[in-house]
Parts: C-alpha cells; structure tokens; sequence
C-alpha cells in the first residue's frame, strides 16, 4: 500500500522538477534572443564614401541686394508746420527743385522789422559820427551806435538764413525713394524729409565671411545673376571691399553694375558668381554633407571595425558640393556622408552602399 502512494508522489515531483528546468530553459533562451534583438536596433545604417583626391576651383556666390550708387538724405534745417509738399516718392527731380515749403511768414514779418530797424541805426550811426566830428557827441556814443547796427545786421543775416532753410530743394538730381512727411505736418530741425537716389549707377551689396574675404580682390570681375529676371546675367566689377569686419566677422563687398538696363531696380535680390582662376593643390576632398559641427569646428564620422567614430578635421578651399580636408583624414578612410544624425563613437554601424 505504501509503494502504491509513493510512486505517484515521485512521478509528481519528477514532472515538476522538469517543468521547472524547462521554464528556466525558455527564459534563458528568451533573454539571449532579445539580447541580439537589442544589438541588431542599435546597428544604425548609414552611406559612406571614400575621400578623392582633387583640385577645387575656388569660385565663389555671394547674395545680396541692389542698391544706388549714391544715396541722398535730406533733412529739415528748420521747424515749423509743413505748408506744402511738392514731391512725393517716384518722383523726378533736377537739382533746386522744390521739395518741401517749411511755413516762414513770421520770419519774413520778422525780417521786414528788422531791416526797418537796421536803417534806423545805420541813420543814428551816421548823425553821431557827424556829430562826433564836431564835438558835439563823446567818441563812447559813436562806439555804441555802431556795435548796436552790427548786431541788427547779424539779426538779419540770421533771419535770411532760416528763411532760406524752409525752402527745402533737392540738392541734386535723381529719384525721391522715400518721403516721409505730409502737408500740415510739423517738423523740427533734423527732421528726415525725403532720400533721392542720385545718379545712374547701381551696385550690389553683399557680405562675405572672413574664411573667404581673401579669395575676393578689388576690381575683380563678377557675373550678377537675378532671380526676378529670369536668373539673366549682368556683368560688374568689384567696387569695394570694407577693411573691418563687422560683429558677425562677416565683410561689406559692394560690387558696381556695368549695365544701365531700366529693369534693374534698387532693392532687388541677386547672387553674384566670382569665378576665380586659382584653384586648390590636389588635396583630400570629401562630401560637404559628410560634415557634422559647422564649418568653423568642422568633423567627420569615420568607419572602423564597423562602428562609427567621430574625428576632428581642418578644411581648406571648397564650393557646392565638395571641400578640400588639409588635416584629420586620409585617403583609405571611409567617411560617412548619410545618417550621422545618430551616431555617437563607438556605435556599430551597417554600411548600406557599396564602394
């Protein structure tokens, strides 16, 4: 009776042990299946390229916008309310046309009186010296008379000049580009009127960094291109170059147009093209979109071993679409131009391109 008991407990028990190794068995497979399911998602695929060998033609495109040659502000001399305005923005103009009359019918009252007045003391002045002459006045009277004629005539001699001041004319002839005041407006002194674009020259403005400020030279020739235009071509030379660079390290270049064409108007966009005749030494060149960190602290992902590893480079020359590598790399390099965007050193990497 005893072993009839005892061998359906050890059957028991031994089935359980067995589905108690089993179990663990499943888990330990479980765990190294998802340890090489996380190894193979950390795998980031990527496109590489090997580095050439090159010259790159040092050309250049520099955007900017068309300005006047020569730009006039014209600004009020005097104040007063605004009585008329004769020129509005597009408008022609030749040199002494009216602008702006600044209300001066006071001053003109003003003037009238102290003219009448001059003529009284230049009288007065006239019979104390007479006088004088014969002893009938003191030298100290004469003296006076004529430093109180001195001052009317300096009064006059401003009132003329404010006169003149609420006449505004442009001072040259050209295009009004800006207006900024109205009839019945009051102005002080200083006050901005109008700006004329003076002469026919146009040129364009643009800004160049100080990693290709040496590439650019005065009086190089360049290939204006504008985009409202249908992209046409229109010659010009460079004009100037700004000694300093401004708190963005960038450089004023000015770049004069050849061409009057009446198309070509201020404020327009354009990209100029300096094709230069230097070119680079053959060098190491690489993919710009291969670059990580920006032009001024310029790196590369490499492979190795198949991970990715991140090195440092020093770039030279470039243009569009390539850039000479003076340190960091070396022709059996391979260099990863697409998929950086995830990679830090030492992440496996599977190459998606062949080369």
């Amino acid at each position: 009776m005893k072993i009839r008991i005892i061998i359906p407990v050890a059957v028991s028990i031994i089935l359980t042990a067995f589905m108690i190794w089993k179990l663990s068995a499943n888990k330990e497979e479980m765990e190294k299946k998802l340890k090489q399911s996380t190894v193979v998602n950390m795998t980031i695929p990527v496109i590489v390229e090997k580095p050439e060998l090159l010259r790159l033609q040092n050309n250049l495109s520099l955007h900017g916008s068309i300005i006047p040659d020569n730009e006039i502000l014209i600004l009020s001399k005097a104040q007063g309310t605004i009585t008329r305005k004769y020129k509005r923005m597009g408008d022609s103009v030749k040199k002494g046309d009216l602008i702006v009359q600044i209300e001066n019918e006071v001053l003109k009252k003003a003037l009238v009186s102290t003219r009448a007045d001059y003529e009284k003391k230049a009288n007065d002045v006239q019979r104390y010296e007479s006088l004088q002459m014969q002893g009938a006045v003191a030298q100290q009277e004469v003296e006076n008379g004529q430093l109180s004629l001195r001052e009317v005539e300096r009064r006059i001699t401003e009132l003329e000049d404010q006169i003149a001041h609420t006449t505004i004319v442009a001072p040259s002839s050209g295009i009004i580009s800006k207006d900024f005041v109205e009839d019945g407006q009051w102005v002080t002194i200083g006050s901005e009127i109008a700006h004329i674009f003076s002469g026919n020259g146009l040129k364009l403005q643009v800004s160049i960094t100080e990693a290709d400020i040496l590439k650019i030279n005065k009086g190089e020739q360049v290939k204006v291109h504008l985009p409202s235009l249908n992209n046409e071509s229109f010659s010009g030379v460079v004009y100037r170059v700004a000694p300093t660079a401004n708190e963005l390290h960038s450089y004023a270049v000015e770049i004069m147009l050849k061409s009057k064409d009446i198309r070509l108007k201020p404020g327009m966009y354009a990209i100029a093209f300096i094709e230069s005749s230097k070119t680079s030494m053959p060098t190491i060149t690489i993919n710009r979109k291969s670059v990580v960190g920006g032009m001024k602290n310029p790196s590369v992902f490499i492979v190795k071993d198949g991970k990715a590893y991140k090195r440092s480079i020093r770039i030279g020359y470039y243009d569009n679409e390539r850039l000479e590598v003076i340190s960091g790399l070396a022709l059996n390099d391979t260099v990863i131009n697409s998929g950086q965007i995830n990679l830090s050193d030492g992440i496996p990497v599977s190459i998606l391109n062949r080369l």
